[in-house]
């Protein structure tokens, strides 16, 4: 049944039904009335308890429940637009619980800015409970690989590169009528290249530091190393689809190309070496001893050339599957004249 509400939060999931519990709880102690929202989950082909929980909080919240067939995250986003009724809509993952004016404070945002090329963005951190580790801490803080806030304010309006999903609101009408996600893209740069095609339309990103949402899923090395390739090969994609050399830019192909010979000598050593360090300092803060300035920096350098590796070697992989297809489709279309000609041959 349509529901007229003001704002629609689009909930993707994929085999994380312990978290998505913990993610609709904390949409219970939202300050923005019930009536006002509608929560639009799209199963992306889970085979966990996912169904079982969304069906625990049906009675508590205006949830509407859509399952299918794993597609990618960027296909299963656009279920979501598709399927929601709200004039806003708020992409929220799975992983990532809200603080309880969340919501409020991305609508009091769209209300004072009504254009409707103005998306808004909200602060992410970790969650209070959690145990941040050096790497977590790192990812986020310091080598900026999940997310950029140290350089940015509260207030500002961002560009393109700032339209991340999972913490982003923006008009339906203006995805509607402009664009909605390439699901070319099965995990990474689905937001970036569909902010890109927004900001020709005039896109705007405002930061609100106000809301919050927290993230309750703690990160390891190999998960974030892994996390990286597919970045990478999604950064290379994204290069592909627009000719645009600031594109290139900030997918860090030439820099990749540029670097990959020399890097590709040492990768396995270095992640090797990496990952030893990073569980060595795990068990020095598990034994209470402390995290020294040292051992810091050491452990941080070592992160910074692993985590751009990782990137790289992904940009790479991608490129070089995309000349050996290009090999193959030659092959297959000089083949197909080849027995063309032959046919017309036979005919004379």
């Amino acid at each position: 049944m349509k529901r007229n509400v003001p704002l629609s939060v689009i909930l993707c999931t994929y085999n994380r039904a312990n978290y998505l519990k913990m993610v609709l709880d904390s949409i219970l102690h939202q300050t923005f009335p019930t009536d006002m929202f509608e929560i639009v989950i799209i199963d992306d082909g889970s085979v966990d308890d996912t169904k079982k929980v969304v069906e625990s909080f049906k009675s508590s919240l205006p949830i509407f429940y859509f399952y299918q067939n794993n597609a990618g995250l960027a296909s299963a986003r656009n279920h979501g637009i598709y399927a929601s009724n709200g004039d806003i809509l708020l992409f929220l993952d799975d992983d990532d619980i809200a603080s309880p004016s969340l919501f409020e404070e991305h609508i009091k945002t769209h209300r004072k800015y009504q254009e409707e090329n103005v998306a808004v963005l909200h602060y992410t951190t970790w969650d209070s409970g959690m145990l941040v580790t050096p790497l977590m801490h790192f990812v986020t803080e310091v080598g900026c690989f999940l997310f950029s806030y140290p350089h940015i304010k509260h207030g500002e309006f961002l560009d393109y590169t700032y339209f991340w999903g999972g913490r982003t609101s923006c008009k339906r009408s203006f995805l509607l009528e402009h664009g909605v996600f390439n699901p070319i893209f099965k995990f990474g740069c689905e937001d970036i290249e569909l902010g890109y095609r927004l900001s020709k339309q005039g896109l705007k990103v405002f930061y609100n530091s106000k809301a919050i949402s927290r993230m309750i899923r703690p990160i390891t090395f190999d998960d974030f190393c892994n996390r990286l390739m597919k970045q990478g090969k999604s950064q290379y994609i994204f290069s592909t689809l627009h000719n645009d050399p600031n594109v290139r830019q900030w997918a860090e192909i030439d820099e990749a190309e540029e670097m990959w010979k020399d890097i590709s000598l040492l990768f396995d050593a270095k992640v090797n070496s990496a990952r030893q360090l990073d569980r060595l300092v795990e068990l020095k803060r598990k034994y209470g001893f402390d995290f020294d300035e040292m051992t810091k920096i050491l452990l941080y350098k070592t992160y910074w050339w692993v985590f751009k590796a990782c990137k790289f070697k992904g940009i790479i992989e991608a490129k070089e599957a995309g000349l050996e297809n290009q090999r193959k489709n030659k092959i297959l279309s000089l083949q197909k004249q080849s027995d063309n000609n032959e046919n017309s041959s036979a005919c004379l």
